[in-house]
Formats: C-alpha cells, structure tokens, sequence
C-alpha cells in the first residue's frame, strides 16, 4: 500500500534464532552466512521472517526467524502461514492461464462479456488488458470511500467495494493498450471472470484447480476475515514516531509507547493481494516451475508471456515480472502491506527459487532475497 512508499524504510536486522526443516544440503559455511543476515532477530521478542530455497525441484534450505505471535511468543518456522501480499497476484493469474487452457477463456476476449458494469466505458477492456495493468481504470485505493473511512486494512472493506469505487468512475484513465499502470483492481475483476465462467467462487477454483493438485495444502485465499487459519503469523509494523503518524493520517489513533504496532488485517479483499501461504507451500510452486510437472510446458509458457502494447514496460507476464539479477535472469514479484513484506524470486536458467516473507510491513523482503542471491552466487550455487 501507498503508506510504505512514504514511510521511511528501515534497515533491520535478523536472527540467528531459528526452527528450521526441510533438506539442508547448503553446506554449513553457506548457512552461516545466511544466517547472519537475519542475526538480529535472535529470540522470540520481535516479529521476523521465514525463508526458503529450492534448486532443480529439491528444497536446499528452510528457516524461521522471530516470532510469528508476541501476544504468545509463538516462533516462525516454514509452516508459518503468512498473507504475502502482491506476490499473490501469479495465483490469480494462474486460475485465468488455466481458463485459458481448459479453452474456456482468450486474452482477446472481451472483459464486458463476464462483467457487464465495463460496458459503460466507451473503450472496450479486453482480458489482457485487466492481466497486464494496461486496462485504464483507476485503482480503488486512489479514491475516496463515500463513507469516508481509509483504505487502511484497519478497517473493513471487501472486494466488492473496492471493484464498485473503481467503476463508479465515469472514464478511464487512459485508452486500453496505451499505458502501464498498476492497478489491484485488475486482478480483482480477473477474479469475477473466474467466478463467471467456473461457477465456483475464487477460492474455491483456485483450491481445487491450483493449490491442490499442487500440493499446496497449507495455501488459500483469505475471502472471509472470520475464518480460522492454523499456523497463521501476526503483522506487526515498527511503533516509530513516523509509522504512528502515518496510522493518524489514516485515521488510527495510536500510543507512541512500545516497539511494536499489531495490525489486524480485517478486509477481505484479494485477487490482488489475499492469498495465505507458508514457505513449504511456495518452495512447492517455485519447484513446479522447475519440473512443470502441474500443468507442462503450455502452462509453464502462458504464465511467462509477456504483453505487447503501446508502452515502454514489456516484462509483465502473469503476475510476474521478468528482469535480471547481476547480469542473470529473473522472475519474480514483491508484495508490501501493513505488517507485511514478501518476495519470491527465481533463477530459471538455475532452477533457482529464493522465497522470503515477513511480518514485518517495513520487513523490505526484496533486499533480503537479494542478499541471500548475492550469497548463493558467491558460493557458486548461482553461476
């Protein structure tokens, strides 16, 4: 969200404190080093981060940081379930590239079709346009609420709110094709095309279709804010003079005393965000992306096409973008919200996936990706 963007990103650290599981066939020296990045965090009184790598298909290293629950001091381990955000995004994409598979569903098709609310734009939105943030409509969080409440997930707010906000605009932003612009909302209307042509809802599509015959089994998406999840983190942001008065702008009124702000996530709202996942269950995508056993190469490719349209950012695939790492190239995608950071990043031509989550929201999960590449690479796991 836009607080993160004005908030000053810290630079923390993490622990040696740790639950670890899975195969650990880094050596001992690679592990240290990976390790101390993380070696402030070094019991159970602060918030913290689970990490995971995996090569051709095999999971190299697992590892918790801090704790998932101050209230309980309950400890991070790799089947801590966290929201990640924007990283959520590819599982929406993914459930479209499967319609598209099944033949169901074209990237030419028009979006109005499956929701008759775009019929009012004099541009016609098509799927591909809603895919790769090139539709036009404005995203829900840059408008005012009539209620006049935030957008802060503080408060509550579903997706259909956020879809209605953003279509009550009587024009889009630009013609369909011509600009770049990311937009939740997007993928949100992705969701309803799903629900329109499956018959199910999102989460339920997305559980039997994805995350099931992947594996995926401790994954879903978080449409009800009343539903219990095992082994779910708590966000937690940093109780700063500058992160309080970032809550007062947003209408929460908070003490400046402590170190830590617990943040509830009490909007239900996903397509662009939503999924709830640990690092077993990404280690286990990132895999399937290596042996492209769940969905071959057809769905392989589909997920890593990238859009063609008349603007300068061509490396937007499905929820994922594509770029490089020190001269080596990249696939990934980083979310940020409040309490929380998560990235996922891979090496295809390595069979590399380097997953990091945090519940932390200044937690900068991207920069800790890249420290651990920067490890892998200096070890030679990354050539």
């Amino acid at each position: 969200m836009k607080w993160i963007f004005l908030a000053v990103f810290l630079s923390l650290g993490f622990s040696s404190f740790a639950q670890q599981s899975g195969n650990h066939d880094l050596n001992e020296k690679t592990k240290s080093k990976i390790d101390e990045i993380f070696k402030e965090f070094d019991d159970l009184t602060s918030p913290g981060y689970a990490i995971g790598i995996s090569k051709n298909g095999e999971t190299l290293y697992q590892k918790g940081y801090g704790s998932a629950n101050l209230d309980y001091n309950i400890p991070i381990t790799p089947k801590s379930a966290f929201s990640i955000a924007s990283v959520s995004k590819q599982f929406t994409a993914a459930c479209v590239a499967l319609l598209i598979l099944d033949g169901k569903l074209s990237l030419e098709d028009r979006a109005s079709d499956f929701i008759p609310e775009l019929k009012k734009f004099d541009e016609e939105i098509l799927v591909k346009h809603l895919v790769y943030n090139t539709s036009g409509i404005p995203d829900y969080q840059d408008l005012e609420r009539p209620n006049g409440k935030s957008w802060i997930t503080f408060n509550y707010f579903d997706i259909d709110e956020c879809i209605a906000i953003s279509l009550a605009e009587d024009t889009l932003l630009f013609t369909p094709g011509e600009e770049w612009n990311y937009c939740n909302v997007n993928f949100m209307l992705l969701t309803k095309i799903v629900e329109s042509i499956s018959g199910q809802s999102f989460s339920a599509f997305a559980k039997e279709r994805l995350f099931e015959p992947l594996g995926m089994n401790n994954t879903l998406i978080n449409d009800d804010v009343t539903q219990i999840i095992p082994n779910r983190v708590t966000p937690y942001n940093l109780r700063t003079e500058e992160i309080v008065q970032a809550y007062e702008e947003y209408g929460v009124k908070i003490k400046l005393e402590g170190k830590y702000i617990q943040h509830q996530r009490n909007s239900p709202h996903y397509g662009g965000s939503g999924v709830v996942t640990t690092i077993e269950d990404l280690l286990r995508w990132g895999q399937n992306m290596y042996t492209k056993e769940f969905g071959g190469e057809e769905f392989y490719e589909l997920m890593h096409t990238t859009g063609n349209f008349n603007h300068d950012r061509k490396n937007q695939a499905f929820g994922l973008y594509l770029g490089d790492f020190n001269g080596r190239e990249i696939v990934a995608w980083d979310g940020g919200d409040w309490g929380i950071s998560s990235q996922l990043m891979r090496f295809p031509d390595q069979g590399i996936a380097i997953v990091v989550l945090s519940n932390i929201g200044t937690g900068e999960a991207y920069r800790k990706v890249n420290a651990i590449a920067d490890i892998l690479v200096e070890e030679e796991i990354i050539k």
